[in-house]
């Protein structure tokens, strides 16, 4: 009856202070077979994000960090094939469009023309990459590029009535009533076509991904 009790030390009438028995060892290792042995089982790594190399150039990179969406968009310099992510096209759109304006108060606050000059080249330089990512981005919701046609011919088309409405006011100095009129009319007018085109852009580059848009990925 008290066998089933007995405390695990050794014999008390040997020599010295009892010690524990072995199952319990003070070695940090197993501690009864139903115990895993925890001093030397490796412990698994943690499974992270995947990486920047996991994500080809022409696919769509999620959550892409800004250095890196920077990095894409211009090892993707003209490339209007594959996909791209929402963050992979408005970082870029971000930091260039601080540049450009970083730019342009420089000029307003400097006689010197040559922040003008920059921004223009700027301009120029970043329209064809541009292009190229609002093509890709189209791409990764399921859209043809050619979507950016209509885009962009009524951005022009608003621009250019807005300032034909504006030359037509300034030219008369307003002695002509009807013309000043229409000339606003213009205005208006292009005004609303550019931000209408401006909007159904922006929507468009802001929707989510499609993983239908897979079809225009590159072959490889």
């Amino acid at each position: 009856m008290c066998s089933q009790y007995q405390v695990p030390f050794d014999d008390p009438s040997a020599a010295g202070p009892p010690s524990w028995s072995g199952q319990y060892t003070a070695d940090g290792g197993s501690h009864g077979t139903d115990t895993p042995d925890r001093g030397n089982t490796p412990i698994a790594p943690v499974s992270g994000r995947p990486t920047a190399s996991a994500y080809p150039l022409d696919r769509p990179y999620p959550g892409c960090p800004p250095l890196q969406a920077i990095e894409r968009f211009f090892r993707n310099y003209a490339v209007f094939s594959g996909r791209a992510s929402r963050s992979e096209f408005w970082w870029p759109m971000l930091m260039t469009g601080i540049a450009e304006t970083a730019l342009g108060a420089l000029d307003v606050m400097s006689d010197v023309g040559v922040f003008d000059a920059i921004q223009g080249v700027l301009s120029l330089a970043l329209l064809i990459p541009s292009l190229a990512v609002s093509v890709r981005r189209l791409h990764d919701i399921n859209l043809n590029g050619a979507w950016l046609i209509p885009f962009a011919g009524l951005t022009v088309l608003g621009s250019a009535l807005s300032v034909m409405g504006a030359m037509a006011v300034l030219l008369v100095l307003f002695l002509v009533p009807d013309v000043v009129r229409q000339g606003f009319d213009f205005i208006l007018l292009g005004s609303v076509i550019t931000a209408v085109a401006g909007i159904a852009y922006a929507v468009c580059m802001a929707w989510p991904s499609n993983p239908a848009g897979a079809r225009f990925d590159k072959s490889r």
